[in-house]
């Protein structure tokens, strides 16, 4: 796990991509390299950078940027491939040598023998940038959910990447406006949906793709993102005859921990006392040959608390449990530290910042979680929601959109949601917009005082046959390419690398995926019920009354915090000038702040506080918005040329 960064270019610019790697050194304290790339002609193409967080193979022989042993490839990677043992042994019978135990070297062997057809073997989560010398092509590659992040924009002919949106935005190259679809989309839903990112001229290279940088006759081309993966792995086929879906998914779970457990440094688990984080902890328990470290954050409010539970989770795994003690003075003192690791605004996030911060302080480096347990096991409200309104869908079109015309108008949040539903096409996506929907697109014009609403991404429709899908299986898909990908992972990634820790999600891998897509099938929710396919496969593992429990979603408790502790941050940060600064009508901003206030029908705690976010991150950035008839949009098609 590591920051990387650099620069494709036909002329010396070694100082920005030093600038840069600067930048993320928070992400990799253990070590730092930066190396120039050149053409088969011995031309000038580029440098790479690194900033390293020692996991695997900790000595020196695992320095980045690295070469392949004749010096055509040059790689500079962020992330950890979890079945490279399994590789290089394939590998090793076939006359290849290897001189280190990383990972990345793994990359390149791989690479030298199958090119970009060889991301179809790999098992984990990554961020790379890689130079093929004889070809004078550059590469930039994202893994397939996007777990690691990795951007792009153009400067002067130049192409640079980095880990960080902020990163690109030191250099000085990039001006610091903020995107108006950008800002359109984090409106929308409490972050920025990629491939679009906050900052006008700067673009998220998509997951499960890649980005060709071509240089020929002394200038370079960005060629389109072109898909290698897709993130659910929707494969119908049954390799596992004979087995039950419980059974399968139990099996895939545990080999999963058990490469992610796959470290030369100790390894801890984020324990909310939830299914998902207590069936990570468990199987992780019963792999590791020593006892696991697990941490929990804990509340004095009760019944936002899970403490009983992951008590009891830690106790029957033989963990050394430690709680993370969080108040709303708490976080009131953290939030200048949160915003300066913010890489863009994001409603969501600040619990994995304060974890992470305790995590590292023991001197851990390497820490698991559960996330993607909701996504691929029906745990959000949406996967209920979409069943129980599928029924509508049966009805004429235009009837659909008559309710949809009358309930719009209403000036009411509830209202309004159901009659943006009535308008999707499916019910799997009318659930999962009305689930991830923080501000409709009327108000979002509203906001932004653009008569013209400024285009964004909708929910990413699978490139497969989406008629050969059922219900949860279509929920599915929308929540691990919406809101995991643009919001828990991205919040994940930053926030444990702010403490320069590795964050790992073993229920977001492949073969998971692959598992759970097919049981999906049979899935059938019933009020009350909690991922039921899950909680069978894990049953022995959990304690009993961690099983019969309520679901609770891990939310800190905002909606009192800004009550009370919170309050006077808010209050005084949401004026005229920050509005402004972020092309938001003021007045909007001020009537859902006091809409909180007085308890108003829909409006809780997220609106106001997703509107403090961004005119905080603003400012800490130093960001504005200009009005413009430019999107981002076309800014994309200006990109690759």
């Amino acid at each position: 796990m590591c920051g990387i960064a650099g620069i494709f270019s036909a002329r010396e610019n070694r100082s920005i991509a030093e600038l840069m790697t600067d930048f993320v050194r928070h992400r990799g304290p253990d070590d730092a390299g930066v190396e120039d790339i050149v053409s088969h002609d011995g031309r000038t193409a580029g440098t790479f950078g690194h900033r390293r967080l020692a996991i695997l193979d900790l000595s020196a022989k695992g320095h980045q940027p690295m070469f392949s042993h004749d010096r055509n490839l040059c790689i500079t990677f962020n992330g950890e491939i979890y079945n490279f043992m399994d590789l290089r042994r394939e590998m090793e019978q076939s006359g290849v040598k290897f001189t280190s135990g990383s990972d990345t070297e793994v990359i390149l062997a791989g690479w030298k023998r199958e090119g970009p057809r060889f991301l179809h073997s790999l098992r984990g989560m990554f961020a790379l940038a890689l130079w093929d010398r004889d070809a004078g092509t550059g590469y930039l590659v994202r893994d397939t959910f996007g777990i690691k992040p990795l951007y792009l924009a153009r400067c002067n002919g130049d192409v640079l990447f980095a880990s960080e949106v902020r990163a690109l935005l030191a250099t000085g190259c990039i001006p610091r406006k903020l995107s108006r679809d950008g800002l359109a989309s984090y409106l929308s839903t409490g972050s920025v949906a990629e491939p679009f990112t906050i900052i006008e001229g700067i673009t998220s290279i998509p997951a499960g793709c890649v980005v060709e940088i071509v240089a020929r006759d002394g200038s370079l081309s960005v060629q389109a993102p072109q898909p290698f993966a897709e993130p659910s792995a929707a494969d119908d086929g049954d390799d596992h005859p004979g087995g039950s879906h419980v059974g399968r998914i139990r099996d895939a779970l545990r080999e999963s921990v058990g490469y992610h457990l796959v470290s030369d440094v100790p390894v801890a688990v984020f324990l909310s006392g939830g299914i998902d984080s207590s069936a990570v902890a468990g199987l992780a328990s019963e792999i590791s040959a020593r006892p696991l470290e697990g941490f929990t954050v804990v509340f004095e409010e009760a019944d936002f608390s899970e403490a009983a539970a992951a008590r009891l989770a830690a106790h029957r795994f033989g963990m050394n449990h430690h709680e993370v003690m969080l108040s709303g003075q708490d976080l009131l003192e953290a939030l200048p530290d949160v915003f300066e690791s913010m890489d863009q605004p994001s409603l969501d996030g600040l619990n994995t910042f304060v974890v992470s911060r305790a995590v590292r302080s023991f001197g851990l480096k390497v820490v698991l979680s559960g996330l993607g347990g909701d996504e691929l096991f029906g745990g959000y409200p949406s996967f209920l929601r979409a069943q129980q309104i599928a029924p509508l869908w049966k009805l004429p079109r235009a009837m659909r959109e008559l309710g949809s015309a009358f309930l719009s108008p209403f000036d009411d949040a509830r209202a309004q949601r159901v009659g943006g539903m009535l308008g999707d096409e499916t019910a799997s996506l009318a659930a999962y917009r009305a689930s991830r929907t923080l501000f409709d697109d009327r108000f979002v014009s509203r906001l932004m005082a653009d008569d013209s609403p400024p285009g964004r991404p909708a929910p990413e429709a699978p490139a497969w046959d989406e008629d050969g899908m059922n219900t949860p299986q279509r929920v599915s898909h929308y929540e691990l390419t919406g809101y995991m990908r643009n919001t828990l992972l991205r919040d994940s990634d930053v926030f444990s690398m702010a403490h320069a820790l590795e964050l790992r999600v073993p229920m977001v891998d492949v073969q998971v995926a692959k598992v759970a897509h097919r049981a999906a099938r049979e899935m059938r929710l019933k009020r009350g019920t909690i991922k039921p396919l899950l909680v069978e496969a894990v049953r022995d593992l959990l304690p009993p009354e961690n099983i019969s429990r309520p679901k609770m979603g891990f939310t800190l408790p905002f909606d009192r915090w800004m009550r009370k502790e919170l309050f006077s941050e808010v209050d005084l940060a949401m004026n005229q000038t920050a509005a402004e600064r972020v092309g938001i009508d003021y007045s909007d901003a001020r009537d859902i702040w006091k809409g909180f206030q007085t308890r108003k029908s829909g409006v809780s705690w997220s609106r106001p506080w997703a509107l403090y976010t961004l005119m905080r991150w603003a400012e800490q950035n130093n960001v504005v918005y200009e009005q413009s008839n430019a999107t981002a949009l076309s800014a994309l098609q200006d990109l690759y040329l």
